[in-house]
C-alpha cells in the first residue's frame, strides 16, 4: 500500500493538474491577448473564451504549449483581426503541438506578405471541430514538418484568400496526414476550397462548393498526391470557377510515397462549362474512380485510371433527379438514375471503401441509409431519409445556448417528432413535444432533427451550456 501511494504521489508531482483559464470582459483575463501575454499557460492546460467580439491586437495570441484545449463556451467567440497581426502570421499561431480548439470563429487575417491565416500551424498536431474560418487571406495555413495528424471537422470555410491565387479556404502543408469530414468550404476566393500537400489525405462526407457566385480554382487540390480516399463528398464547380478541373491529383509532382487515390460515392457537378472533373498526374499508382456521379458538361478524367466502374456520367444535370439542385440539395430522388447501380468496394489498408455516413447541411452528419445494392454518389436513396426541404427560418429554437430546456416555435407547421443526436451522430432523445428538457445531458454541441406532419424535416444545432 505504502508503495502504490508512492507511486500515486510521484505520478501527481510529474504530470501536475491541468489548470482552465477563462477569457473575456468580465474574467482576470478580458482577451486572448491578455492571457497570452501573461505567460502562464502550461502543457494541457484548458482555455475558455466566452462569447463575445474580440477586435484587434484584443485577438491575437501564440499559443506555445502542447496539448492544449481551446473553446469558446456560451456561444462561438469572434475573433476580429481587423488590420492587425501576430509574428507576421495572423490571428493565432498554434506553435505547441496537438492543440485542439473549439467553437470559435476567425474573420479579417492579413499581412503585409498577403499568406495571413486565421490560424497558422507551427507546431506538430491539430485539431479544428465548430469552427467558422472567414475574410481571411487562408483560414488555416499549416507548416511543413512532414510530421503530425490533423483533424479538421464540422467547420465552415467561407470567401478566405487574398485573390491572386496563391492563398485558400485552407492550405495544408506536408504533414503526416489531414483527416477533413463533416465540413463546409464554399466560396474561395480564387485560391483552392481544400489545398493539402499531406502524405495521407482522409476527405469524406463534406460539402465542398462554389455555389452561384464562387471564384475557387480547384475544389480540392492535392498537389504531391500521396495515400489518399475521398468518399462521400459533394463537389460542386460554378460558373465563375477560375480553373476547369474540379479535383486535381498530383499536379505539382507526386513527391509524397504510396500515391494511390480512392474517389468513391462522390457526387461532382459542374456548371463552369467545360472542365476535366478530375486531373490526375501521370504515374500515379493507383486510381480507383468508383460509386461517383460526374453531372455537367466535362471531360470526366483527365489522365489514367486503374479502376473506372459503376459511375453514372449525365451532362444533363437535371436528368439526375436531384431532390433540389437549384439549391444544391443533391439527395436523390425516386427515379434518379444513381439508385441500385454502384458495386462493394473492397476496404484498402483496414479503411473501408463503403460509406457509411452522408453529409447533413450545415456541418454535420447521419447514418447513410444500407441497402441490397448500394446507391452512386453521396446520398443513399430512401423514403425516409432526411431532406432539409423546408426554410430553416419556418423553425426556431429558443433559447440556443441552454441550460435546461429549449421551446421549439413552428410557425404554421405540425410536429410529428423531435430527435436530439449528439455530435457523433448518435440518437440520445426522442419526444413529440414542442419544450423539450435536456437538463440530464452534458454540456456540448447537439444536433436537434424535427419531423413535420406533413414528413418534411430540418435539422438545428444547439449548444448545452
Amino acid at each position: 500500500m505504502k508503495k502504490n501511494i508512492q507511486l500515486f504521489l510521484m505520478f501527481i508531482t510529474l504530470t501536475g493538474y491541468a489548470t482552465t483559464y477563462h477569457v473575456g470582459s468580465t474574467r482576470a483575463y478580458v482577451s486572448p491577448r491578455a492571457l497570452y501575454s501573461a505567460n502562464i499557460v502550461q502543457n494541457g492546460d484548458i482555455i475558455e473564451i466566452d462569447e463575445e467580439t474580440y477586435i484587434g491586437n484584443a485577438a491575437l495570441a501564440v499559443w506555445n504549449r502542447d496539448n492544449l484545449i481551446i473553446r469558446g463556451v456560451g456561444g462561438k467567440p469572434h475573433l476580429v483581426a481587423n488590420g492587425q497581426y501576430i509574428f507576421g502570421k495572423g490571428i493565432w499561431v498554434c506553435a505547441g503541438n496537438n492543440i485542439t480548439v473549439e467553437n470559435i470563429e476567425f474573420s479579417g487575417a492579413t499581412v503585409p506578405d498577403q499568406n495571413g491565416a486565421g490560424i497558422r500551424l507551427d507546431g506538430n498536431g491539430l485539431t479544428i471541430r465548430y469552427c467558422y474560418f472567414h475574410d481571411n487571406e487562408n483560414g488555416i495555413l499549416t507548416n511543413n514538418s512532414n510530421v503530425g495528424d490533423i483533424l479538421i471537422e464540422y467547420s465552415e470555410f467561407n470567401h478566405n484568400g487574398f485573390g491572386a491565387g496563391f492563398t485558400h479556404n485552407l492550405y495544408i502543408g506536408h504533414v503526416n496526414k489531414l483527416t477533413f469530414r463533416y465540413n463546409y468550404s464554399h466560396h474561395a476566393l480564387v485560391g483552392h476550397n481544400l489545398k493539402s500537400r499531406a502524405n495521407e489525405n482522409y476527405i469524406m462526407y463534406n460539402r465542398i462548393m462554389d455555389e452561384q457566385t464562387g471564384r475557387s480554382s480547384r475544389l480540392i487540390d492535392l498537389p504531391n498526391g500521396g495515400f489518399s480516399i475521398i468518399m462521400g463528398n459533394l463537389l460542386m464547380q460554378g460558373s465563375n470557377a477560375e480553373n476547369n478541373n474540379l479535383v486535381g491529383y498530383g499536379l505539382e509532382g507526386l513527391s509524397n510515397a504510396n500515391n494511390k487515390l480512392y474517389l468513391i460515392n462522390n457526387t461532382l457537378v459542374n456548371k463552369r462549362g467545360t472542365c476535366n472533373f478530375i486531373h490526375i498526374q501521370g504515374g500515379t499508382t493507383i486510381a480507383n474512380i468508383t460509386n461517383n456521379i460526374f453531372t455537367g458538361i466535362g471531360n470526366v478524367i483527365n489522365g489514367t485510371t486503374t479502376t473506372m466502374s459503376n459511375n453514372v456520367i449525365e451532362a444533363t444535370i437535371s436528368n439526375m433527379n436531384f431532390v433540389d439542385e437549384a439549391n444544391y440539395d443533391y439527395h436523390l430522388n425516386s427515379n434518379s438514375p444513381a439508385i441500385n447501380v454502384g458495386t462493394a468496394v473492397s476496404s484498402v489498408n483496414g479503411n473501408s471503401l463503403t460509406p457509411n455516413m452522408q453529409y447533413i447541411h450545415p456541418t454535420a452528419f447521419e447514418t447513410r441509409p444500407t441497402g441490397t445494392t448500394i446507391d452512386v454518389g453521396a446520398y443513399e436513396y430512401d423514403s425516409t431519409v432526411f431532406i432539409n426541404d423546408f426554410l430553416l427560418e419556418d423553425v426556431t429554437i429558443y433559447p440556443n445556448p441552454i441550460q435546461r430546456s429549449f421551446n421549439i416555435k413552428l410557425n404554421d407547421n405540425v410536429l410529428e417528432k423531435v430527435i436530439v443526436f449528439n455530435e457523433l451522430g448518435k440518437k440520445i432523445y426522442k419526444n413529440t413535444f414542442t419544450k423539450v428538457n435536456i437538463l440530464h445531458l452534458k454540456s456540448g454541441i447537439y444536433y436537434v432533427k424535427i419531423v413535420l406532419k406533413n414528413g418534411k424535416t430540418a435539422i438545428k444545432k444547439i449548444i448545452k451550456s
